[in-house]
Formats: C-alpha cells, sequence, structure tokens
C-alpha cells in the first residue's frame, strides 16, 4: 500500500509518542522531531506506511542513543496478555469450533498496537470480538488450507499479542500435521512489534515445529523482499495485524490476513469500518 497523507499524519503523531516515552528535555524532543519532519518531506510515497516508519525508528536511534524505547512496554504487554491466557483457554475448551476462536482471540491481540494509540483494553476487546462476526470472514477457507499444508509461515505483529498468536499456533498443531512453521519476527526494535529477544521465555523453543526468523526491518532493506521467499516456499501464510496488510495486500501473494482495522485508510480500502475484525484471503 502507497503511503498518503493521513498516513503520513499518523506515523508523525506516532514518532510523537513514541518520543513522549523517552524521559528526554523537550528541548531535544523537538530537535529530534525536527528531523523527522525532514525525513517525511522528502520521504518516498511509494513506500508503505511500515517501511516509512524503519527510517523515522533509525532516526530515533541514532539522535537519542536509545536502542529500545518500547521494551518496558512490550514486557507489560506480555504480561497482560498472560494475565488473559486461563480464560482463553477456557474458550477453546467450551469451543464447538476451537480453530475459529483461536483465530478471534488472536485478532483481539491485534488491539496491542501503539503505532496507532497508546491506550487499550485487552479484555474488553476480547469480549467485543468474540461477541461480533468478521466483517470479511474467510475462516473455512483458512482451515481447508491448513488441513493440507505442511509448510507455514506465520508473520508476527506485536508484544502482547504474540502471546495469543502462540495459543493459535499450539492449536493448529493440535488439529493438523504441521511439518514447519516459519515464524516472522523483526530483528530490531520498532515500535512494540516482537523481536527475537522479545520472545524469549515465552516458551516458543517448546513447539518443535516453529523456526523463529528475525529478518532486517532497515529502510536500507526492502522488507517485503526478505519476507517473500518465505511466503514462496510456504504451504499457506498467516499474516497479523494491519502494518503487514499495509505491507503485502496489494502484492497479490494470496495470503491470510488476520486483523483489526484501526485507521481511516485501511476502513475505506475495505470499505468496513473501525474496529471490524478481518479474516481475509488475498
Amino acid at each position: 500500500m502507497k503511503t498518503n497523507t493521513k498516513c503520513i499524519e499518523c506515523i508523525e503523531n506516532a514518532a510523537r509518542r513514541t518520543l513522549s516515552l523517552l524521559h528526554i528535555q523537550d528541548k531535544e524532543q523537538l530537535r529530534v522531531m525536527v528531523k523527522v519532519e525532514e525525513y517525511l518531506s522528502g520521504v518516498n510515497r511509494n513506500l508503505t506506511p511500515m517501511e516509512i516508519s524503519f527510517g523515522i525508528n533509525e532516526i530515533m536511534r541514532e539522535e537519542t542513543g536509545i536502542y529500545d524505547p518500547f521494551k518496558a512496554i512490550k514486557e507489560e504487554s506480555n504480561n497482560n496478555a498472560m494475565k488473559l491466557m486461563s480464560r482463553a483457554k477456557k474458550i477453546l475448551e467450551e469451543s464447538e469450533e476451537p480453530l475459529f476462536d483461536a483465530i478471534r482471540i488472536a485478532i483481539a491481540g491485534n488491539i496491542i498496537d501503539y503505532g496507532m494509540k497508546s491506550d487499550y483494553n485487552l479484555s474488553e476487546t476480547l469480549e467485543g470480538v468474540m461477541e461480533k462476526k468478521p466483517f470479511i470472514n474467510d475462516y473455512l477457507l483458512l482451515k481447508e488450507k491448513l488441513s493440507k499444508a505442511k509448510n507455514i509461515t506465520f508473520l508476527a505483529d506485536n508484544a502482547g499479542e504474540i502471546i495469543l498468536d502462540k495459543l493459535l499456533i499450539e492449536q493448529i498443531n493440535q488439529m493438523f500435521k504441521i511439518d514447519k512453521i516459519n515464524l516472522i519476527v523483526k530483528k530490531y526494535p520498532f515500535m512494540n512489534d516482537v523481536t527475537l529477544e522479545d520472545l524469549e521465555e515465552l516458551g516458543f523453543e517448546e513447539i518443535t515445529n516453529v523456526k523463529i526468523v528475525a529478518l532486517e526491518n532497515l529502510t536500507s532493506n526492502n522488507y517485503s523482499k526478505l519476507i517473500e521467499p518465505y511466503i514462496e516456499q510456504a504451504d499457506m501464510v498467516i499474516t497479523k495485524g494491519q502494518g503487514n496488510f499495509e505491507l503485502l495486500y496489494d502484492k497479490q501473494l494470496r495470503l491470510f490476513f488476520l486483523f483489526i482495522v484501526k485507521c481511516e485508510v485501511v476502513k475505506d480500502i475495505l470499505i468496513s469500518e473501525e474496529e471490524d475484525v478481518i479474516i481475509a484471503y488475498h
């Protein structure tokens, strides 16, 4: 998805929220924002919002010396999601369609997105997602393809959300014979997106068919091109989050997108409403 003016405004707001977390003086925040605005004024808008935001992350690291501004928030997000695990597992135990409910639980985790906003209520979102029908619902096709798949690529999104993604992966393994799942995460800190370091002590090493792949999320690399080999070698691909939708949906790669609509631009693309639940094959 190409970046438009509304996307630039959203990216700039996310940069301001990030700077507010760094506990640096107002004068220093202003200095860094000037650098960010200079970058945005000349950026190639053929890039996706995610790829443009990589550049802002690099500016902030270089200008402030702070490697991971969201480290504490990501840990808190994981802890918040862990608190819901007993409730989520009970939903699956009582479910007549546990795969569908595991997908919806994982989608509820997508509300944890500091690129869009800093406040969320995961418990309320879980309740809301479980009560509403997906606006786009390609679940039956997803289930059919899982029944034939041996090699899956799973593009992760945010910390916290990854806890509920793990529950989905475990449900998939319980129902289907999958030889390999490539779990794609980012190599370097980027907003509250999950990185290899963030996965430590979450138990993914106990899932024997999961291979974690950390890809370099830098403006000097074409991030979507780095993902494509893992898409091409997979029997099916599941991508989490609106950012991955923006990155890949117009490439016609036949992927499953699982996310909550969180912005006007994506809402207009899908002719949906904000907060709609999406299980889409495209």
